[in-house]
């Protein structure tokens, strides 16, 4: 069931694909297990889908953490999980905000916003609330990709090992490393914020992972990006619909 679930996130998927097709030897082995975890770090106890589906809820940026290239396959990813998880919301991506802000001249005041919160960790809820009212949404969804590493573990082995039997070889360059492993590790947070009231309606973090040896590689980055991206917007979704759910007011 679950590598059911792989598949098709991964027909969802928007990111690029640099990967070189599997080898027939990978091929012949099974899919390899993808180890996923999220956690949500906070959560408000009394909103609802029904406020989110009202008001409506905007990518507002994607922090730093990694190339741009990466922020927007990050930015697809949520959009994508966005608008499957809550059909009935509005939802901006980013590139449309980058957009109006572009055309709006507004763009050294954005990078400033998302500079100073990276910096600073502090939200500033008069300059939120006007990034609320630009995007005409509510809600404002601020992603980053904290680990997107891809590495392979090597081995240590005496070049005597495939000598002949009793045989003591010797090399000045010293014992040679065989490429063993291959692992690859994301993790996004994700924050949701109230831009009226400036507070943060949601806070988690998604992580994937996945193990397997060099000649039976067949996982892309991009398959556990993409598996990291729908997880997340999962837990957000799930954290609203445990909680409450009964708030009738979206007053501060």
């Amino acid at each position: 069931m679950k590598n059911l679930s792989i598949v098709i996130l991964l027909l969802l998927s928007g990111c690029v694909d640099h990967f070189t097709v599997p080898s027939k030897k990978a091929l012949q082995h099974p899919f390899p297990q993808l180890r996923q975890s999220v956690e949500t770090r906070h959560a408000v106890s009394d909103f609802s889908v029904e406020q989110l589906e009202n008001e409506g809820i905007g990518i507002i940026g994607i922090l730093k953490g990694g190339p741009e290239t990466q922020r927007q396959n990050a930015a697809f990813e949520l959009f994508q999980g966005l608008r499957s998880f809550f059909p009935k919301a509005r939802v901006v991506p980013r590139k449309e905000l980058i957009r109006r802000i572009w055309a709006a001249e507004k763009l050294t005041v954005y990078k400033a916003f998302l500079r100073d919160y990276e910096t600073r960790n502090f939200m500033d809820a008069g300059k939120l609330k006007d990034w609320g009212e630009f995007s005409g949404v509510r809600y404002l969804f601020i992603g980053q990709v904290t680990t997107n590493d891809k590495h392979t573990a090597t081995r240590i082995m005496a070049l005597s090992e495939d000598a002949v039997g009793g045989k003591i070889s010797a090399s000045s360059s010293g014992p040679a490393h065989i490429p063993y492993d291959v692992e690859k590790k994301v993790s996004i947070r994700g924050e949701v914020w109230d831009s009226r009231c400036g507070t943060a309606i949601w806070i988690g973090t998604s992580r994937a992972y996945a193990k397997e040896k060099v000649e039976r590689e067949r996982v892309r980055v991009e398959d556990i990006f993409t598996m990291a991206t729908r997880e997340l917007i999962a837990a957000f979704d799930s954290a609203i619909k445990t909680s409450s759910g009964l708030a009738k007011s979206t007053s501060c």
